[in-house]
């Protein structure tokens, strides 16, 4: 058995490093006769395959039914059965053993990922801010002095991405991938938002003004995109708490994925404008190109094309 349940964990590694889900089942408690002692463990997939057993048969079928039931709710949980006729006692499911067994479903989902297209100084702000809050990091920019690894030295950082202006290549985001597009402009936010908006990432937000937002949609609905595609993105990213540098609008895109990742809110209701607004294009007042208060350059001009690296 023991090489069974090092092939098993063998898996799960496997699974993680793709990013699959899948539930551990494991027999933690067993009493008269049973197929499998305490201990015994097998892996469900999402679709249904399995790597190891607990018992086989009716009983094995059962707990993969389970278990996908688990996964599907994102939720583990300790499942009894018994081996008698169905009916005859709680949890029986039809066996004559006459045996008992309690199977702890263990879900194991990979760590959620922060996708952070632009490694300017908003995305490094962003990148060093998530690093400590259990997200796996995934940057990306399309130029090569933005998108070097020594840039990010931060524990969470999974990969810096150099990557073509159309941003080919960028990492598909998943169920669990919360996606933030901070790139130099709305030409390669646009063009990374393409690559994102028919996944399945529970969050999409992108930076730049209400003016920036109706620019880049405009384009999107010429080509047939759907307004319910449309209505997923976060445009203006982030919430609106007066964020200016590029730390203060981190916590706000921060707050704001945070927000959605808890299940607290639905995407309008406490999000107004967001930190990156016309308050940054027209009420603010112009500064140099040398100003080291922020950076941000996209403070220098009103246009949609502004940049904010």
């Amino acid at each position: 058995m023991h090489e069974e349940i090092h092939s098993i964990w063998r898996q799960i590694a496997a699974a993680q490093e793709v990013r699959r889900p899948v539930v551990a089942a494991t027999v933690v408690r067993s009493s008269g006769s049973v197929p499998r002692r305490t201990g015994a463990k097998m892996l469900v997939s999402a679709d249904g395959s399995i790597e190891g057993s607990v018992g086989g048969g009716l009983f094995e079928a059962l707990v993969v039914k389970d278990a996908l039931e688990a996964l599907a709710a994102g939720k583990s949980v300790t499942k009894a059965y018994s081996f008698n006729p169905a009916g005859s006692a709680p949890q029986a499911f039809g066996a004559i053993c006459g045996g008992k067994a309690e199977i702890f479903l263990e879900v194991i989902v990979p760590t959620d990922r922060l996708l952070i297209v632009g490694g300017g100084h908003c995305g490094r702000a962003l990148a060093k801010m998530a690093s400590a809050m259990e997200f796996s990091i995934v940057i990306a920019d399309d130029r090569a002095e933005f998108a070097r690894p020594e840039l990010f030295p931060f524990e969470a950082v999974e990969s810096v991405l150099h990557l073509p202006a159309d941003y080919a290549g960028l990492p598909e985001p998943d169920e669990r991938t919360y996606v933030a597009l901070v790139s130099k402009g709305f030409v390669t936010d646009e063009a990374a938002l393409r690559r994102v908006l028919n996944s399945p990432a529970p969050y999409i937000g992108m930076i730049g003004s209400c003016r920036k937002r109706d620019v880049v949609y405009g384009h999107l609905r010429a080509d047939g995109v759907a307004e319910s595609l449309l209505a997923r993105i976060h445009a203006p990213i982030g919430l609106e708490i007066g964020a200016e540098t590029p730390e203060e609008i981190a916590v706000s895109i921060l707050a704001e994925i945070i927000a959605i990742r808890s299940g607290r809110r639905t995407s309008a209701s406490i999000r107004s404008s967001g930190p990156n607004d016309d308050m940054q294009q027209e009420a603010a007042p112009a500064v140099s190109a040398s100003n080291p208060s922020t950076g941000l350059s996209h403070l220098l001009a009103p246009s949609p094309e502004h940049e904010h690296a």
